[in-house]
């Protein structure tokens, strides 16, 4: 964990701070959204700010941080895909992949994304670039973020103590989450490509 910025929070917590924080996280800077919601999570715990305008604040912060994002890469297009943030996630591959999956389950897509740190802003960029509306956009961020938010805040409140243990758990759930998502996908795949073969042999 990043003990500099958690520290810095603790000392200097504010509502602005905070937002701050995820809005610019949102957009590519590098502060982990997970731990500054934790922290804001124990911020409260002390007493320096109050819980449920803390989750209010976090999460507007993240949501207007994602929007952000969002505009940005359809300003860009395709050319979003080019930046040096975005490079190191970006596979023919995987675009192909999120391009069938929006094509398939639609805003459904940005709910599994926001949940998917690893491929949440590649998921949210492909979104613009497919040209998913503004309101569906957020329809599906807003709603997932209803259930991560709290949950995440609540972490760090309840845990404040050994927030160090919460984010570790919490990132190893994450990834057992991802391969799960991951092979569900990959079986779905598989399982209707075989089907597609049989019948072309039948035809």
């Amino acid at each position: 964990m990043d003990r500099g910025l958690l520290g810095y929070l603790l000392s200097h917590g504010s509502y602005a701070l905070l937002f701050g924080a995820l809005v610019a996280g949102g957009v590519g800077v590098p502060l982990p959204e997970d731990l500054v919601l934790l922290t804001s999570g124990a911020l409260a715990h002390l007493g320096v700010v109050k819980l449920p305008l803390a989750i209010g604040v976090c999460y507007c912060g993240v949501l207007t941080g994602d929007l952000l994002l969002f505009h940005t890469a359809r300003k860009l297009g395709p050319k979003v895909f080019e930046q040096r943030w975005l490079r190191g996630l970006i596979t023919a591959e995987r675009r192909q992949h999120i391009t069938r999956l929006y094509e398939r389950h639609g805003g459904k897509v940005i709910f599994i994304g926001r949940h998917m740190s690893v491929l949440r802003v590649l998921v949210f960029a492909m979104a613009a670039v497919q040209g998913v509306r503004t309101r569906t956009f957020l329809f599906w961020d807003a709603l997932a973020l209803t259930l991560s938010a709290p949950l995440l805040v609540g972490l760090g409140y309840v845990f404040a103590q050994s927030i160090d243990r919460v984010a570790a758990g919490f990132g190893r759930a994450e990834h057992l989450l991802a391969i799960a998502v991951g092979g569900g996908l990959a079986l779905l795949i598989l399982s209707r490509t075989v089907m597609v073969r049989r019948h072309k042999r039948r035809a």
